[in-house]
């Protein structure tokens, strides 16, 4: 069975891409990328780290994040899943009433096509021209009242 790393590199080679490539997308240091695929995890600060890069390696690649993931918590001896917390019952005194208010949210307005916002724009600018017409009209008659009267 092939390691992390070997099925990461396997699969960017196979899609034609360069380190550098993955480096540009997703933003990760190439050397971290190419300690990943050397499967040498010391190099890369912290197992939080670890486990994101290579469920973004994984994903980017169009592989199953979690289950590298998973592999790579069963080589670190790490509980595969989610730790569950216990959780303290909460005793709701008798003579406090419990009610639940339903939050109704407002349905969101449709978004308008593309011609009908290019529609509202040239309406738009149209009023704005008028309005400025109008005003440079109103300055230049007052002007003329001024100099000439």
């Amino acid at each position: 069975m092939a390691t992390i790393g070997e099925e990461l590199k396997r699969e960017r080679n196979r899609r034609g891409l360069t380190i550098k490539d993955v480096e540009r997308v997703l933003h990760i240091r190439a050397a971290y990328l190419e300690a990943l695929e050397e499967d040498n995890y010391k190099i890369i600060p912290g197992d939080v780290y670890v486990k994101g890069f290579i469920g973004n390696y994984a994903d980017f690649l169009g592989l199953e994040r979690h289950r590298f993931i998973d592999r790579y918590k069963s080589i670190i001896g790490e509980p595969l899943g989610v730790p569950l917390r216990k959780l303290k019952p909460r005793r709701v005194p008798a003579h406090e009433e419990v009610e639940r208010q339903v939050e109704v949210v407002p349905p969101r307005a449709k978004r308008l096509s593309y011609t009908s916002r290019q529609q509202r724009r040239k309406k738009t600018l149209a009023q704005e021209r008028f309005a400025v017409s109008v005003i440079l009209i109103c300055v230049l008659i007052f002007l003329i009242w001024l100099f000439f009267m």
